[in-house]
């Protein structure tokens, strides 16, 4: 059985997937310093900070508002965790390009290093993570759906991997894979769109209109 209902977690996930298609793009290209110099430095990266601030709003709000198998319910909780580190990450991602003039003056840049390293380190926590989630989700056919999970599997281990390969293994190639969030992006716009696929029995918030915790939440 498929219903949709609107909840609140639904708008954080659309607006985590349109910060996060809006501001990858506008990512500059170049070495280094370019990049840091590079007027679009930082609001590219604010966007990407947001939309992965909604994200975590989202997956609160889902699993406070929507009455989950435990498996899932876990998974959302690890997620969680792991996208709050990489908010924590792209916050320092976003300030790095104030280390612009110590770079191309050859001191040392505490918050670009913080960044760097903090990348090779978070990327790949919040790609399995999120990877957890979206598999155990579709096992438990509690969010999205086969047909769009592997959108997000893709794109968040294509991610995941472009910081540790670009940064400790000095792949050039590998720069290409950074831009894939935004198939993660497609998935959770999917997913905020997708109706609950319940199974037979099983009665949730977003199944009955006048439940009062799907109604205070969304």
């Amino acid at each position: 059985m498929s219903r949709l209902r609107f909840g609140l977690w639904r708008a954080f996930f659309v607006l985590s997937a349109l910060f996060i298609l809006i501001g990858g793009p506008q990512h500059p290209g170049g070495t280094m310093a370019e990049m840091l110099a590079h007027p679009k430095w930082v609001p590219s990266h604010a966007l990407m900070l947001a939309g992965f601030l909604a994200f975590l709003a989202g997956l609160i709000l889902y699993r406070r508002s929507v009455p989950l198998p435990d498996r899932t319910r876990k998974w959302v909780r690890i997620a969680a965790i792991g996208t709050a580190l990489q908010a924590v990450e792209m916050a320092f991602h976003t300030a790095a390009s104030v280390d612009h003039a110590n770079l191309m003056a050859g001191r040392a840049t505490p918050i670009l290093t913080t960044h760097l390293w903090l990348a090779v380190i978070l990327y790949p926590i919040f790609a399995l993570t999120v990877v957890g989630l979206i598999i155990a989700a579709m096992r438990d056919r509690a969010l999205g759906s086969p047909w769009i999970g592997w959108l997000g599997i893709v794109g968040v281990l294509a991610h995941g991997a472009a910081a540790p390969l670009v940064i400790v293994f000095e792949i050039p190639w590998a720069r290409i894979l950074f831009p894939f969030v935004t198939l993660f992006a497609l998935w959770a716009l999917l997913a905020a769109l997708w109706p609950l696929r319940i199974p037979a029995g099983r009665r949730t918030p977003e199944l009955l209109p006048l439940d009062s915790r799907e109604v205070a939440t969304g």
